[in-house]
C-alpha cells in the first residue's frame, strides 16, 4: 500500500523550514560578533559585584554551553547537504538545542543578576540585550521565536522588576523587551514572504527549463521524422527525373519542387538550432581558424547564386598580424552563410561584398557588405528579432526569419557579437567579430594533390552502363549523361560483353547491388572471369571498371580483382573521380 503525496502545504511548510534553518546557520559569525562584544562587558560587570563562587558558576555554564552549541551546530551543518525529511528533523532540533542552550545560559544568570551588588544594573542591561540577541538570531525559524524568544526576554524582565519593582527605568527596558520579541515575529514574517517568493520564482525558473528542455526535445523528434520525409519524397522526385530527360516542362517543376525541399529543410535546421541557442544547449567548439580560408570557401559556394542574380561579388581579405581568431568553424560557416544569403537575395541589382578586416581589441571583424534598399533604424532594430521578418524589403522571399536572430546566439555563444549598419536607398553592412587570440597558430591549409587529376566534368567518355533496376539504371544513365558522358546501358553481363566488343568503351560501371558471395572460390572465379573477358574486349586500353555498392564488405575483394569500389549513394562528383582514376 503507498502513502499518499505530501500537499502542496506540507511542501511548502518544509522548504520555509529548510530555508529559516539555513538563513540561521548564516548569521553565526554575526553571532560570534555579537558574543564577543558582549562577553567583556559581562566579565567586567560580573567580576565587580558579584560574589567568586558565582563567578565561578558563570564560567562553568559558559565553558559547557560553548562546546555543546558547537557540537550541535557540527551536527547540523553536517546534515545541511541532504535533502531529506529526516536530515531537516535532525538540524531542527541540533540547531534548536544549540540555541536553547543559551537561552538556558541567560535565564540562569538573569535570575541570579539582581545579587550583583552595584554593577547589578549593568549585569541585567548585559543580559537584556543577550535577550534581544536570541529573539532576532531566533526570527528565521517560527519555531523557535515561539519558544526561546518568550524565554530569553522572561529573565531580564523579572531582574529589572526584582531590582526597580516600579521605577520608571524598569517600564522602559521591559517595554524595549517586548517590543523586540514583536518586532520579531515581524522579522520572521517578512523572511518567510521572501523565503515563499525565492521557493515559488525557483519553481518557476525549473518549470521554465523544463519547458524549454521539452521544446527542444519536440523540435529534435518533429525536425528528423519531418526530414526523414522529406528526404524521402527528394529521393522520389530524383528518380522521376529520369523519365523526364525529354519533358522540360515537367522537369522543371520537379527541380522547383526538389528546390523547395531543400529550403524547408533548412528551415528545419535554423529553427531547431535557434531554440538550443535560446535554451543555451549549442555546444560550441573553441579552435584556432584559418578565417581567410573560410571566406574563401564562402565566396565559392554562393559565387554561382550571385552570378544567376547578376551581381558583382568580391572578396576582400586584409593583412593578418600573427595570431588566428578562436571559434568554432562550422558555427562561422554557418552564420556566413546566413548574411551572404540574405545580401544576395535581397539585392536586386549591384553588389555584395565579403571582407575579412584586420584584427584590432582581441578581435576579428567579417562584413558582408551589399548595396540592395537598406533598412531604417527601427528596421534594423527588428532584423535581429525571431521570427521577424521586414515586409518592404522581404515580400515573396521564402525564410522563417531566424538567420539573422541566431547567427547573432551563435557569435556571443563563441564570445563575439554581430552588429550592422544601414542606409535606406544606400545598401546594408553586417558584421560578426570573432574571438583572436595573438598567440594561437591557426590550422595548416589543405595540400592540393597535383599529381591527382581532379574531376572534368566536360570530358566525353564512352561509359558502359550494367544495371539490373531500370529505375536505377535511368538515374545513373541520367546522372552520367549530365557529366558529358556517353552512356550504353545493358541488364545482364552477356548483354555487356556484347556491347563492350563493338569497341570504344572508356569504362564500365556496374550497379546490380550486391556481388554473390565472393568468398566462395566459385563465384569468385566465375566474376574474374567475367572482368577478364570485358577488359579483353578493348585491344587499345585499359578500362576503367566502377562497382556501386550498397555496403563495404565486398569493396576489399572488388579492389584485388581490379575493381574500383563506391559505396552508395554515390556522389556526383565521387562517381566523376571514380571513372577518370588510374591505378
Amino acid at each position: 500500500m503507498t502513502s499518499a503525496p505530501p500537499s502542496p502545504s506540507s511542501v511548502q511548510d518544509t522548504v520555509l523550514l529548510d530555508h529559516g534553518l539555513r538563513a540561521q546557520a548564516r548569521m553565526f559569525p554575526y553571532m560570534l560578533g555579537f558574543f564577543g562584544i558582549g562577553l567583556p562587558l559581562f566579565l567586567w560587570a560580573a567580576r565587580a559585584g558579584v560574589s567568586p563562587w558565582l563567578m565561578t558558576l558563570y564560567l562553568l555554564v559558559v565553558s559547557v554551553a560553548w562546546p555543546v552549541f558547537m557540537t550541535m551546530r557540527g551536527q547540523a551543518e553536517a546534515r545541511a547537504g541532504f535533502d531529506t525529511a529526516d536530515a531537516l528533523r535532525g538540524r531542527l532540533w541540533r540547531q534548536g538545542l544549540g540555541g536553547g542552550v543559551w537561552t538556558l545560559v541567560l535565564l540562569m544568570i538573569s535570575l541570579t543578576a539582581p545579587s550583583g551588588g552595584a554593577t547589578a544594573d549593568m549585569l541585567v542591561t548585559v543580559c537584556a540585550g543577550a535577550a534581544i540577541g536570541i529573539v532576532f538570531f531566533s526570527a528565521p525559524v517560527l519555531l523557535y521565536l515561539l519558544i526561546l524568544g518568550p524565554l530569553a526576554v522572561a529573565g531580564p524582565m523579572y531582574a529589572f522588576h526584582a531590582l526597580h519593582e516600579s521605577d520608571s527605568v524598569t517600564r522602559l527596558m521591559s517595554g524595549g523587551l517586548v517590543l523586540a520579541l514583536a518586532m520579531g515575529f515581524i522579522l520572521n514574517r517578512h523572511m518567510r514572504d521572501h523565503y515563499r517568493l525565492q521557493h515559488e520564482a525557483l519553481q518557476a525558473a525549473r518549470a521554465r527549463e523544463d519547458m524549454t528542455a521539452g521544446r527542444v526535445a519536440l523540435m529534435e523528434t518533429l525536425s528528423r521524422e519531418v526530414k526523414t520525409g522529406l528526404s524521402g519524397v527528394a529521393q522520389a522526385l530524383s528518380l522521376g527525373l529520369a523519365h523526364l530527360a525529354r519533358a522540360p516542362a515537367p522537369r522543371q517543376q520537379v527541380e522547383t519542387a526538389l528546390d523547395e525541399i531543400e529550403r524547408l529543410q533548412s528551415i528545419l535546421v535554423t529553427t531547431l538550432d535557434n531554440d538550443e541557442a535560446e535554451a543555451g544547449q549549442i555546444a560550441i567548439e573553441r579552435t584556432p581558424l584559418d578565417l581567410a580560408l573560410i571566406c574563401e570557401q564562402a565566396v565559392a559556394d554562393f559565387a554561382e547564386l550571385a552570378r544567376s542574380r547578376d551581381l558583382a561579388f568580391t572578396l576582400s581579405l586584409a593583412e593578418q598580424p600573427t595570431g588566428a581568431a578562436v571559434a568554432d568553424a562550422r558555427r562561422v560557416e554557418q552564420i556566413l552563410g546566413h548574411l551572404l544569403d540574405n545580401a544576395i537575395q535581397y539585392t536586386p541589382s549591384g553588389r555584395v561584398e565579403l571582407k575579412l578586416l584586420p584584427a584590432a581589441d582581441g578581435l576579428m571583424r567579417i562584413e558582408v557588405v551589399d548595396s540592395g534598399p537598406g533598412l531604417s533604424a527601427a528596421e534594423l532594430a527588428r532584423a535581429f528579432r525571431p521570427h521577424t521578418r521586414i515586409a518592404r524589403t522581404s515580400s515573396g522571399a521564402p525564410g522563417a526569419g531566424l538567420g539573422l536572430s541566431l547567427s547573432k546566439s551563435l557569435a556571443e555563444l563563441m564570445g563575439g557579437g554581430m552588429g550592422a549598419e544601414s542606409t535606406l536607398d544606400v545598401g546594408s553592412k553586417f558584421w560578426v567579430d570573432l574571438p583572436f587570440d595573438a598567440t594561437a597558430v591557426p590550422p595548416a591549409r589543405p595540400k592540393i594533390e597535383t599529381g591527382a587529376p581532379e574531376p572534368d566534368h566536360a570530358a566525353s567518355l564512352r561509359v558502359l552502363l550494367l544495371a539490373n533496376n531500370a529505375l536505377r539504371a535511368a538515374e545513373l544513365r541520367d546522372q552520367l549523361e549530365g557529366l558529358g558522358h556517353r552512356c550504353m546501358t545493358s541488364t545482364t553481363r552477356d548483354r555487356a560483353l556484347s556491347l563492350a566488343r563493338k569497341g570504344g568503351v572508356d569504362a564500365c560501371v556496374i550497379s546490380t547491388g550486391a556481388f554473390e558471395n565472393l568468398d566462395d572460390d566459385g563465384n569468385r572465379q566465375t566474376l574474374s572471369a567475367f572482368l577478364d573477358s570485358l577488359r579483353a574486349t578493348q585491344a587499345e586500353a585499359r578500362m576503367n571498371i566502377v562497382a556501386l555498392l550498397p555496403a563495404g564488405d565486398q569493396a576489399e575483394t572488388l579492389q584485388d580483382m581490379g575493381v574500383k569500389p563506391v559505396l552508395l549513394p554515390q556522389g556526383r562528383d565521387g562517381l566523376a573521380r571514380a571513372l577518370i582514376a588510374q591505378d
